[in-house]
């Protein structure tokens, strides 16, 4: 990948962070909270089987 075309793809990246920031709106602080647990506790708290849902299988 060229150079310029990095470039312009970080950018684009950048943009639609900025985009998706901006309309999201405010951050609750249970938000915060349910992704400070997250990053600390990693997948195992992560439902699998019939908690999951009907579509989504368990993956490594």
């Amino acid at each position: 990948m060229s150079r310029k075309r990095r470039k312009d793809l970080k950018h684009r990246i950048a943009e639609f962070e900025a985009d998706a920031r901006r309309l999201a709106g405010e951050v609750t602080e249970m938000e915060r909270r349910i992704i400070a647990v997250g990053l600390e506790r990693g997948k195992e708290l992560e439902p699998v089987g019939r908690l999951a849902g009907a579509n989504r299988r368990r993956s490594i």
